[in-house]
Order: structure tokens, then C-alpha cells, then sequence
């Protein structure tokens, strides 16, 4: 089994992520999403606030009402808020 190297991964290679419906993105823009995500994750735990992360959403429409730019685009969306009390 021959090593995996950094010159091979699939983020090296530019392989591409289609994500149901909306824009083709590289692995290390999937990547830099899933990092942001966790870090929010990080953020609502140390801070007592719950999170969930979705992928499924309108990207196309949320990219439209939050107005972005050519080049910029919705990769997920993750909601914010207070656990519910037990």
C-alpha cells in the first residue's frame, strides 16, 4: 500500500464536490467550510448554545437574501440558539 501524500490528496488534486443542486466546489473549499462549521461548534459549546449544522437549504435562494457577490456562495448553514430546557 503506497503512502498517502499531501501531493496526492484529493484537495491537492482539485477534485471537485457537487452539493445537491448547487454550485461545484474543491475539496478545500468543502474543507474550509467544515473547519468555519466546527469552530462555531467550538464557540456555542464553550459558550452554554446549541448548534446544528445543514447542508440541506436553498443555497441559491440564501445567496440571493444575504446578497453575495459573484464568487462568494453558501456552502451550508448552521442555526444558533439556546438548548431546550430538560
Amino acid at each position: 500500500m503506497k503512502p498517502h501524500s499531501l501531493d496526492d490528496s484529493p484537495a491537492s488534486t482539485g477534485e471537485r464536490i457537487q452539493n445537491e443542486g448547487a454550485r461545484t466546489m474543491s475539496r478545500r473549499e468543502m474543507n474550509a467550510a467544515l473547519i468555519a462549521g466546527q469552530n462555531v461548534y467550538l464557540y456555542c459549546a464553550s459558550e452554554g448554545l446549541a448548534t446544528v449544522f445543514r447542508g440541506a437549504v436553498d443555497q441559491e435562494k440564501l445567496g440571493r437574501a444575504m446578497r453575495l457577490d459573484d464568487g462568494q456562495f453558501v456552502t451550508f448553514a448552521q442555526t444558533v440558539g439556546y438548548p431546550a430546557a430538560s
